[in-house]
């Protein structure tokens, strides 16, 4: 049951998108632009139905509908008549007007996610050299800052995230479905584990690693590595880092492992910047978004 909103209100929200800045919500490719507002004409405003605009407030949950590997993502502002779910779901909205504030940059999403984070689990939010913050349970968060900072948060739709720009040698880990983890910083890791698990890591040698059916890995800096070890995972990495996936014979049940290969960006095929995934023949194939 959707919860309608003051529309005297508008929300802070954040958008993902394909490639290209475009959504599909009702099977129609629609096409935005960063810096434009789009209002719906006065149509009736549901969550995941068509004729409204949808984001959400917590930034971790758009990975939720576009991995880090494979989505762009926005600051959003939602205004107008809003609707919101059940609060046992994620945070999605729909509103009759969206404005597309700015494009957020991997660095910049985790850093917003992280925020946010802070914010809706201060208890579970520790700052300074190497603090540690831990949260299990339903819809569980946890963020720690500082450096050798490590956060962990283990549950149903779980999110993690580590950062900060004295953020060195920062962990975020997240164990449970849909569970999300971010982190940022020299030598930053963040590993999730779960089916529709995302990690992303951003800083020279950091590493991000996401295992479980539909996961996705994103890792940016100087040597980074990504790695997606689960069916139909996609990872992607820039130049001077490298990417590590797997494949299954899905015929089977449990699926069995098939293939698993490693590569340098600038080797096999992999550019920069692009997602793969690893085929059953163990060949690295381009994941267009």
């Amino acid at each position: 049951m959707d919860r309608k909103s003051d529309k005297s209100v508008a929300l802070a929200t954040y958008k993902g998108f394909t490639r290209d800045l475009t959504c599909t919500p009702d099977g129609k490719k629609f096409q935005y632009e960063v810096g434009k507002t789009y209002d719906n004409g006065g149509k009736s405003v549901t969550r995941c139905g068509d004729g409204a605009f949808h984001s959400v407030e917590m930034p971790l949950d758009a990975w939720g509908y576009y991995g880090p590997a494979t989505g762009r993502f926005a600051s959003t502002t939602a205004s107008g008549d809003i609707a919101k779910g059940d609060a046992g779901g994620d945070t999605k909205v729909a509103s009759a007007v969206i404005t597309i504030n700015a494009e957020l940059r991997l660095p910049d999403f985790i850093r917003k996610s992280v925020a946010w984070i802070i914010e809706a689990a201060k208890e579970s939010v520790t700052t300074g050299y190497r603090a540690h913050a831990a949260s299990t349970g339903y819809r569980a968060h946890a963020a720690s800052t500082g450096y050798r900072a490590h956060a962990a948060s283990t549950g149903y739709r779980a999110h993690a995230a580590s950062t900060g720009s004295t953020g060195n040698g920062a962990h975020a880990a997240s164990t449970g479905d849909y569970a999300h983890a971010a982190s940022t910083g020299y030598r930053a890791h963040a590993a999730s584990t779960g089916n529709g698990a995302h990690a992303a890591s951003t800083g020279d040698y950091a590493h991000a690693a996401s295992t479980g059916d539909y996961a996705h890995a994103a890792s940016t800096g100087n040597g980074a590595i990504a790695a997606a070890l689960g069916a139909k995972s996609t990872a992607a990495a820039v130049a001077g880092g490298g990417i590590v996936l797997a494949a299954y014979d899905e015929s089977v049940w449990p699926y069995k492992l098939v293939a698993l290969r490693a590569s340098l960006v600038g080797q096999n095929g992999i550019e920069a910047g692009k997602s793969y995934r690893l085929t059953i023949d163990g060949e690295f194939e381009q994941v267009q978004s």
